[in-house]
């Protein structure tokens, strides 16, 4: 395999890290929540970055389902049920494959709707950063450490926020130092100070591996209507056609592997791997993309990164993973967030001239920001957009 195209220099690094702050907090809620086991849930995306890094050729993101992994944090759902979520997910999707949908896809998803779920998924990021940056809690273990003890929370918060927007402003387009590295730097710097030797002491070596076994015919009537149902219009909608829309808007001829058939492989396949071994329900993401993107990656070599990573955390470090990365403060993962969400937002571009689509896509937005869901967005959008559709070609024929 041909990896000349691939490069491992500091703006892949620094691109590498940008997603984290949508990665992460799902992945230990799941860990300390619901009772999964940490190896192999990064080493399962591990894998899939490296996978993807390869394949694609681009950074192409791995995320957990965010739909089902909420809905399975709120139901305190067993690991085999959101095993039997993953596996149920690659029957899907692997079939459709096979069945050719495509045309089907493209057919539901014409330009409106999809910048409609770009939109959509920039707000969501922009509210989830808003939601990290002023949470009661400075990390993800809940606990405020060390600055508990002489500055209350949302003080700190505030400052770590805006030095961590100076940081991304003043380093957005410097060549020595991207500015994802200058963040993660300085928030893994915070966390160090703020654990102190104590907190640094419970990092240990030791892998925390599940006892390897495939979910009960159970699971799956638990996993199928409460979990995948409800995933579903996200999973076509955003990690598979806005993916392989917003790889052309930044990419061009460079994501010319990002395919509707090639995104459905690719997430089947590596459902059934995480499925198997008891990691995360897993997809790809244009949010995730332009994380990857705006933070200084330009090729696979980014995913293969932060996939090495996640994999030598897993093995080298599975005990200790949730202690690891919940050195990171909230606040900081919560900009990061802010500034992909603001950015993600911009891929409407091309319709703002076009009254008709851009009414559309707020129409999306505004719908599942209301609480309705994306599910009952798409559905009352595509309703809309097929009505509007054949009274224009009723009108042509008169």
């Amino acid at each position: 395999m041909n990896t000349s195209d691939l490069k491992y220099d500091r703006h892949e690094l620094s691109g590498s890290m940008a997603d984290l702050g949508v990665f992460l907090p799902l992945a230990i809620a799941l860990i300390t929540l619901n009772g999964m086991s940490a190896t192999p849930v990064f080493l399962t995306a591990g894998l899939a970055y490296i996978f993807a890094g390869f394949y694609y050729r681009i950074p192409m993101p791995v995320q957990p389902l965010k739909a089902a992994s909420v809905i399975a944090i709120a139901m305190s759902a067993s690991p085999a049920v959101i095993a039997a979520t993953a596996l149920s997910m690659s029957a899907v999707l692997l079939i459709g494959r096979h069945l050719n949908l495509k045309r089907a896809m493209e057919w539901l998803f014409p330009r409106a709707i999809v910048r409609g779920i770009q939109l959509t998924i920039g707000l969501v990021l922009i509210k989830k950063g808003a939601l990290l940056l002023f949470g009661e809690s400075l990390f993800l273990s809940g606990e405020n450490l060390m600055f508990k003890i002489f500055i209350t929370s949302p003080i700190f918060a505030m400052f770590l926020g805006l030095f961590s927007l100076l940081l991304i402003l003043v380093f957005r387009g410097s060549k020595k130092f991207p500015a994802g590295l200058a963040v993660m730097g300085f928030g893994i710097l915070i966390g160090a100070i703020a654990a102190g030797p104590d907190g640094l002491s419970q990092i240990t070596i030791g892998w925390d591996f599940a006892k390897l076994s495939l979910p009960a015919l159970a699971d799956f009537y638990i996993a199928i209507p409460a979990l995948l149902l409800p995933q579903l219009p996200l999973t076509f909608g955003n990690s598979i056609i806005a993916t392989e829309e917003t790889s052309r808007q930044y990419f061009g001829e460079g994501a010319k592997r990002v395919t509707i058939p090639a995104l459905m492989t690719s997430i089947g396949i590596m459902n059934i791997f995480s499925g198997i071994i008891g990691g995360l329900p897993m997809c790809h993401g244009s949010g995730g993309l332009t994380a990857h993107y705006r933070f200084g990656s330009r090729t696979g070599g980014s995913s293969v990164i932060i996939g090495a990573i996640f994999i030598i955390v897993a093995l080298l470090f599975g005990k200790s993973a949730t202690a690891i990365f919940g050195l990171i403060p909230l606040p900081i993962l919560g900009v990061m967030l802010l500034y992909i969400g603001f950015m993600h937002t911009f891929l409407i571009k091309d319709i703002v001239c076009s009254p008709w689509e851009l009414a559309l896509a707020v129409l999306i937005a505004g719908i599942t920001l209301s609480g309705a869901g994306l599910a009952i967005a798409f559905l009352i959008a595509i309703v809309i957009y097929m009505i509007a559709h054949l009274v224009g070609r009723k009108s042509k024929l008169g």
